[in-house]
């Protein structure tokens, strides 16, 4: 297995200034999707700032030591709107050449960088997601905190085989994790501070679960857990849901077989 090092201080295989920092880190994860198995480590402490999408491929480890940020640039262009489909909500995390499988994100600190650069976008109008990962199978991101976005933390679609482990969502712009058409996917261990939408959405998944997971608000948002359209196999367990401004777990137009939301501890939700 090869580790390719990014770093921001001159001593890695691809360096970066902390301008337009995308390019060396996409030359990098170039490199790895055309190596399966390779590992893109970024050195730290450094804050890698980036104006356009990081695109991973299949097979590729993206990873940091501590300290380690990724920043949305200023002064870009609207990436996405309303009007967009999924497949257009560019955002700071995607995957290579329109699928993948097997890849992994961790130890990292990815900025959307809305309260300094952005505080004129409206929340949750699909612009700057921080993670849209369309028609991946085999994606664990793990140990990654996403905070101060304009959008979702993680867009995941019509992909399988997710896992989410001990992930932090801190204020970002719509849901934290937004599932749509998911086959396979597990949220554990993990803690959301809601401010516009839902922690956790489930929306058309089947073999879906959300366990021991701290489901909050710094003010405003919505629930918990949001149910949406066809769900089979889905549990809830062992979260804990507190002073939400909804109730901690919603319904909106489900079609469920075998959902199951049991010893889940709710205090002070709307």
């Amino acid at each position: 297995m090869q580790t390719i090092t990014v770093a921001g201080d001159g001593s890695g295989d691809f360096n970066c200034d902390g301008k337009d920092d995308h390019v060396q880190i996409n030359q990098a994860l170039e490199s790895a999707a055309n190596n399966p198995g390779t590992t893109v480590h970024f050195k730290g402490p450094f804050t890698y700032v980036i104006g356009d999408s990081l695109l991973i491929g299949s097979d590729t480890i993206l990873e940091g030591d501590s300290g380690v940020t990724i920043k949305l640039a200023k002064g870009l262009p609207v990436w996405g709107g309303r009007e967009s489909s999924i497949s257009e909500k560019k955002a700071m995390l995607m995957i290579r050449g329109g699928s993948a499988s097997n890849v992994a994100i961790r130890s990292l600190t990815v900025d959307g960088s809305q309260s300094d650069y952005y505080s004129g976008v409206r929340l949750g109008t699909s612009c700057y997601n921080m993670a849209t990962i369309v028609n991946c199978n085999g994606l664990t991101i793990k140990n990654v905190t996403f905070q101060n976005g304009c959008n979702d933390a993680m867009l995941i679609s019509k992909s399988s085989n997710i896992m989410m482990d001990t992930v932090t969502v801190n204020k970002c712009g719509h849901d934290g994790i937004y599932a749509y058409h998911v086959n396979g996917i597990t949220v554990k261990n993990s803690k959301f501070i809601n401010r516009t939408n839902s922690s956790v959405r489930l929306d058309s998944v089947t073999d879906g679960v959300m366990t021991n997971n701290e489901c909050t608000t710094s003010g405003g948002g919505y629930a918990g857990l949001e149910l949406q359209g066809t769900l089979k196999n889905i549990e809830a367990s062992g979260n804990n849901f507190h002073d939400l401004s909804a109730p901690a777990i919603v319904h909106l137009n489900t079609k469920e077989t075998n959902v199951n939301i049991h010893d889940n501890r709710i205090e002070n939700c709307g």
